[in-house]
């Protein structure tokens, strides 16, 4: 009951969080796929955004990009819309398809459902990218708080699929569906190859053809795993061990008034890990008790982490991004620790304004998948959030680049006051002198 009125509040916050110009996009549409993890069956949904090319390229072999996202909200929150600005970044900057997992959430379905969701959405996606134009080896994940952390355990719970070591396997059989005759539900609309498109993604958020359901594959007839790569994962502050206590994570926050209520997170850890047999040390809850050896061979080579100063969980996670980037593991770690905010500083509900610095660090995030997609980008657009906000970063080279910046914009904010300060002269450029305004 707890969870079902956090819920409702927290509808209410994502509705005002929305509501600030530029509004975010809708969703175009969504999948609904069964669930082949997870012991207990069942089904949940895709949410896709996709560009405006989707609908309106001319090239009919070009697979897109895609960046699957899990949204926030402790396990036991949120929704598959909460991230649509950071979903409109991503169509802005990167032409890349956004789709956000509708995991089930706890206490309901405590862990590891939600992780197991991941994954069989992961290899869904990839088993089905021909029809949805998706390009299977440029793959990124992405997720906030929460859905951070599935960012970084569902790699984990895929490798361990790809070598067979047992501890999940995909089921013959659903609930619900015999496999072999399964096809996705979904209100899925999308251009086939061979159909001429008459409707753009601007006149309908529900496409062009209908196309109700998606054709089984090898992983629905012969449980197999399809080949996919995962380019990036980008994780805005996760939790990352969860065999620290919540009196420990709270003791390191500099600022305690700004950590989430003890209410609230002690919902969290009783809906997504009831009782005491759950083994706090598994990498799928905990991937920081991961080996460097298997977090090495999970991972891709470009991780994107963003931690908050102001945040219980800012220490463990700049935590894993160092050992990340160290040896024997050596990841290119991007991102850094963002002074002086709280947890989820991108979230606030204000309708009036989105906040300029959640802004900039989506669009340095997009900035690097689009790098690591094959596009081109310049340091200062991957350092852009250094211009308004003070950034810790993982990398050496982005860290200089980002004090450029950053004292370039001091420069500018002192010239612009000392301007202000001169009084009534006024520069004419045209005439390379002061004018004389006159005084009221």
């Amino acid at each position: 009951m707890k969870a079902v009125i956090w819920r409702g509040l927290m509808a209410i916050g994502m509705k005002f969080h929305h509501f600030a110009d530029p509004k975010p996009p809708s969703p175009n549409f969504k999948i609904l796929i069964p669930s082949r993890l997870s012991a207990a069956g069942g089904q949940f949904k895709l949410v896709f955004y996709v560009p405006e090319s989707y609908y309106t390229s001319t090239d009919e072999d070009f697979r897109f990009p895609i960046v699957v996202n899990f949204h926030g909200g402790g396990f036991t929150l949120g929704t598959g819309t909460d991230d649509a600005r950071w979903a409109s970044a991503v169509l802005k900057n990167v032409d890349a398809i956004f789709v956000s997992v509708e995991y089930r959430l706890a206490p309901e379905h405590p862990f590891s459902i939600g992780v197991e969701d991941g994954t069989d959405a992961l290899i869904y996606l990839a088993a089905h990218a021909e029809e949805l134009r998706i390009d299977p080896h440029r793959m990124a994940l992405s997720g906030f708080s929460a859905g951070g952390n599935f960012a970084f355990t569902v790699p984990l719970m895929l490798r361990d699929l790809q070598n067979d070591v047992g501890r999940r396997s995909l089921h013959e059989t659903v609930n619900t569906h015999p496999l072999h005759n399964y096809k996705s539900s979904s209100n899925l609309s999308l251009p086939r190859p061979a159909l001429t498109r008459t409707h753009s993604a601007a006149t309908s958020t529900h496409s062009i053809l209908k196309l109700s359901d998606l054709e089984p594959t090898a992983l629905e007839v012969d449980q197999k795993i399809p080949d996919l790569t995962i380019r990036a994962i980008v994780s805005f502050y996760p939790p990352t061990d969860f065999r620290s206590s919540r009196a420990e994570k709270r003791s390191t926050n500099p600022a305690p008034e700004k950590n989430l209520p003890p209410l609230l997170t002690n919902l969290f850890d009783e809906s997504y890990m009831p009782g005491c047999d759950i083994d706090l040390a598994d990498p799928y809850l905990s991937p920081a008790a991961a080996t460097d050896a298997d977090l090495s061979a999970a991972y891709p080579k470009d991780i994107i982490l963003y931690t908050c100063e102001y945040d219980m969980l800012n220490v463990e996670g700049t935590a894993f991004g160092n050992r990340l980037a160290s040896a024997p593991i050596e990841k290119t770690l991007h991102g850094g620790l963002i002074r002086a905010v709280p947890h989820a500083f991108d979230k606030k509900p204000n309708p009036l304004h989105f906040p300029e610095a959640a802004n900039k660090c989506y669009n340095e995030a997009c900035a690097q998948l689009k790098r690591v997609f094959g596009g081109r980008v310049s340091i200062e657009e991957r350092t852009q959030l250094d211009t308004v906000e003070v950034v810790d970063r993982f990398d050496e080279e982005e860290s200089a680049a980002g004090s450029r910046l950053a004292k370039g914009k001091e420069r500018q904010r002192t010239e612009d006051t000392d301007g202000l300060l001169k009084g009534p002269d006024i520069y004419d450029p045209g005439f390379k002198k002061y004018l004389d305004v006159p005084k009221r």
